[in-house]
């Protein structure tokens, strides 16, 4: 066998010769490019990428943008890198870090409980919140997986010695900013009002939402890799093999005379049948997932029921981290428009699970404030008042998230006098 072939033979040994099914833990990309390199040396393997076909309309800046975001690599490519050694030692560990990158928003936060992680998996709250102590200090950059603003920032400050009791004290209250601005800081906190925007100063330095810098999704510029339609009464997808890259056999005369040939022929064999198999198991989870969110199809974000990957790797037999990956940058066309499959999964408002999805619950809140009268508008209260009244049970805090990232001011700057 000649160096070069040997090299990669032993390189893709773990992942497909002995261990064909190891294909379903990479990306996309990944086996793309996994298949090309070993195609170069393997007379056997012939590979066609995946076509890079922009959608109708894209201006030539718009898809030059989306080629670099995409050789960046997205936030969720990212952190799989960036934890890759930990990932690897499986067992709980794996579980956890998966589920954590599950839930991981396009800000970088993780807002789901940590009890509820530990309930859904089965594994002591204390060994997930150890597990994300852990994420937290090797991650980068710093304030990945933080699970507010208060410890995202708190983050970054640690990392750079910067943590002092009036730093502590104004994070302790900086949601007093928006509503009074640093004078109600320097009241609550008791500093004066120069060590509050000395600490404001310090604070405006730092980065927020430190996974918005991957928030560019490459994807949603490109065709989709199926689509939905209704036909006959049903919703049936297509799925779309021009952004799937696919491989064939070359044959060579008299290859079996040869060790090294025949070496070569089985290992194009195995990747092409891992292949298959790959594409296969992606096809059982996008239909999966497609078959739970029906009401989406129909009626948009407002039945957009909560969904978890760990459910859809239940309902399919596949593990949760193969879930992860084959929906990793997977684009559907759908009624609604053409989405990351990822947006069909989102988790229950409810920290101990429930019927709604933040989606829906925000589409009510859109629905409750476009009716609501101008000269009394509804207070965040107001709008928790109503979402029980629908079985929706969220706290004033949720609710007032929920309306904000929803783009509505609070009901003080949307009062309009009759």
């Amino acid at each position: 066998m000649t160096p070069a072939l040997g090299h990669v033979t032993r390189q893709t040994q773990t992942f497909v010769l002995h261990q064909s099914m190891a294909l379903l833990r990479l990306t996309a990309a990944e086996v793309t490019e996994l298949l090309t390199q070993v195609a170069e040396v393997n007379p056997h393997l012939l590979v066609r990428r995946p076509r890079r076909r922009f959608l109708v309309g894209l201006g030539a800046s718009d898809a030059l943008e989306a080629t670099l975001a995409e050789s960046s690599g997205s936030l969720i490519a990212h952190v799989q890198a960036e934890l890759s050694d930990l990932l690897s030692r499986g067992g709980p560990m794996e579980r956890i870090l998966t589920r954590l990158m599950e839930d991981l928003e396009p800000s970088g936060w993780i807002k789901t409980d940590l009890g509820r992680i530990a309930r859904d998996l089965g594994i002591r709250e204390a060994l997930v919140e150890a597990t994300l102590k852990l994420v937290q200090e090797r991650v980068s950059p710093t304030g990945l997986f933080a699970r507010d603003l208060r410890e995202c920032l708190h983050l970054q400050l640690s990392e750079r010695g910067e943590v002092s009791p009036e730093m502590e004290a104004v994070l302790a209250h900086l949601d007093l900013l928006q509503t009074g601005g640093a004078d109600a800081l320097a009241e609550r906190t008791g500093l004066t009002a120069e060590r509050v925007r000395a600490c404001l100063a310090q604070i405006r330095t730092l980065d927020p939402k430190p996974g918005a810098r991957f928030d560019v999704d490459p994807a949603l510029t490109r065709e989709p890799d199926a689509r939905v339609t209704r036909e006959g009464g049903a919703w049936k997808v297509r799925f779309n093999r021009d952004t799937e890259p696919t491989v064939e056999i070359a044959a060579i005369p008299r290859a079996g005379d040869n060790p090294d040939l025949a070496e070569a022929l089985k290992q194009a064999r195995s990747l092409q049948f891992a292949l298959n198999l790959r594409q296969s198991a992606t096809r059982q989870v996008i239909e999966a997932l497609i078959a739970r969110q029906t009401g989406f199809l129909d009626s948009g974000d407002a039945a957009l029921r909560p969904l978890t990957q760990a459910e859809l790797a239940e309902a399919t037999g596949f593990h949760t981290s193969t879930v992860s990956r084959v929906m990793n940058g997977y684009l559907i066309e759908t009624p609604q428009g053409v989405i990351p499959a990822r947006t069909l999964c989102p988790g229950s408002v409810s920290r101990l699970g429930g019927t709604h999805s933040r989606a829906q619950v925000q589409a009510r809140i859109r629905a409750f404030v476009q009716a609501e009268d101008p000269a009394s508008p509804l207070s965040d209260g107001d709008l928790v008042q109503r979402l029980r009244h629908e079985g929706i049970a969220v706290s004033r805090r949720v609710a007032a998230k929920y309306r904000q990232d929803s783009g509505i001011a609070r009901a003080a700057l949307r009062r309009k006098s009759a």
